[in-house]
């Protein structure tokens, strides 16, 4: 009984909030939402969790503890919701989302741990691998060899759970899957590594298995700078004697949002093109973007006037027949100690786009694309490359001259087509590499000979 009046309190809480919360521009911010689900064709209900805290803090502290027992009722004050607004989208819709963004703090990869299980977190990092979309199934419906009657499991857990017995006959054995009438959604799995910058002193890299799930499949790609909100859920493994009592951890995803800069630069206000214009109509526009580029390094005008057309780039032409590209591709040659390394670093942080790698720790299969094998399947499948990663971006190429002649001629192809063409393995693919190519290299025998 006592969990009875808890589960209604914490629907009350949950209606209370959603009917009720009112942002700064003094609308309904989620009744709203729920009207416009129909309109723009939404699966997922997306919580601010700052809008939540500032309004209900202990319901907001309920989910981050047990997120998993909590989003069902909330699902259901959805579609009752829902269904008052639009009755058949409602009924259309078989899985309704709750999503929650923006937790109060982040969790950093490496500290995520046993304390954590079960618990919400928030987490940033880089997207280093991504599988394929494949169908999960999460409510399978078998049919009966026997009387023909069809049993319906709701699935969870790894493995696909059968029926016991046959709900009309009583048999027990060869029950047959019918994908018509089951409900299947997408599924991902996507590793996330740690980034650059979070990086203790002398320490390697963490990385941790994310599962992506309906509508966030594909949200982003590798490369890409990633925040992930999810909840933390255990793997059994196995031995020679059965379950381990170790597990591995694995993240079930509530939200995933590209972080990155490029993505802050898609969205322009109207106050953003107010001042891009107003600069346009500056007529030293030109010399006020060349003092821009890296402004503590002293001199060297023609240098930074080439990064800039390289980071500003050309027009492509698509003809009929040829595809013309329009990045540039630069390279640099001078004396060790002429500041080439740290334009190489400053373009490749000013980019939307930037990747930086030197010429001596970078094999062909690194800069273009690697076939690997993957984990648990045994299957063969591709990894994207620095000039893949970099796709409409910049890559920069330190030290170009210490690269090896075969690996130097893997990246012409890149650089001219812009494409980077795989063969191996039994898999045939051509990988887009549209990118403009920064390289830095010292003089034939080390230094410049008058």
């Amino acid at each position: 009984m006592n969990k009875m009046a808890q589960l209604e309190s914490v629907e009350q809480a949950f209606m209370q909030f959603v009917e009720d919360f009112v942002d700064k521009n003094g609308r309904f911010k989620y009744d709203q939402q729920i009207s416009e689900m129909a309109v723009k064709g939404d699966k997922s209900f997306v919580i601010d969790f700052i809008d939540l805290y500032g309004f209900d803090i202990e319901l907001a502290q309920m989910i981050l503890d047990d997120p998993e027992s909590n989003t069902p009722i909330f699902t259901t004050v959805v579609r009752s919701k829902l269904r008052t607004r639009d009755p058949i989208y409602a009924e259309s819709l078989k899985r309704i989302n709750i999503r929650y963004r923006n937790l109060p703090a982040d969790t950093p990869l490496r500290k995520i741990g046993s304390d954590h299980i079960g618990r919400l977190v928030m987490m940033h990092g880089i997207i280093v691998r991504a599988s394929s979309i494949t169908p999960l199934v999460i409510r399978a419906t078998f049919r009966c060899p026997v009387c023909g009657e069809l049993n319906h499991i709701e699935q969870s857990g790894q493995t696909l759970q059968k029926p016991q017995k046959c709900l009309a006959c009583d048999n027990r054995k060869n029950f047959e899957l019918v994908p018509r009438e089951s409900v299947f959604i997408d599924h991902q799995l996507v590793t996330i590594q740690e980034r650059p910058e979070d990086l203790p002193p002398g320490q390697l890299p963490r990385s941790i298995t994310v599962e992506l799930k309906d509508d966030i499949v594909d949200v982003a790609r590798p490369g890409d700078r990633i925040t992930m909100t999810g909840s933390i859920k255990l793997l059994p493994k196995y031995g020679r004697g059965g379950e381990l009592r170790t597990y591995d951890i694995q993240i079930d995803a509530s939200f995933c949002e590209v972080s990155g800069r490029d993505q802050e630069l898609l969205e322009l206000t109207p106050e953003d093109e107010e001042e891009i214009l107003e600069i346009a109509r500056d007529p030293f526009v030109h010399q006020k973007l060349l003092n821009s580029i890296a402004p503590s390094i002293y001199g060297n005008e023609y240098i930074k006037e080439s990064v800039l057309y390289l980071l500003l780039g050309g027009v492509e032409k698509e003809l009929e027949d040829v595809r013309i590209r329009g990045d540039i591709n630069v390279l640099l040659v001078g004396d060790p100690g002429t500041a080439k390394s740290q334009m190489l670093n400053f373009s490749a942080k000013v980019a939307p786009r930037g990747l930086m790698t030197t010429g001596r720790g970078s094999t062909a299969a690194g800069l273009t694309a690697a076939v690997v094998k993957e984990g648990g399947t045994g299957n063969f499948v591709l990894e994207a490359g620095a000039l893949v990663l970099a796709d409409k971006g910049i890559c920069c190429i330190d030290e170009i001259d210490k690269m090896r002649d075969e690996d130097r001629g893997a990246i012409h192809p890149a650089m001219e087509q812009q494409i980077v063409p795989i063969a191996k393995g039994g898999i045939v693919a051509t990988l887009n590499a549209r990118c403009s190519i920064l390289a830095a290299a010292n003089p034939t025998l080390g230094r410049y000979n008058p």
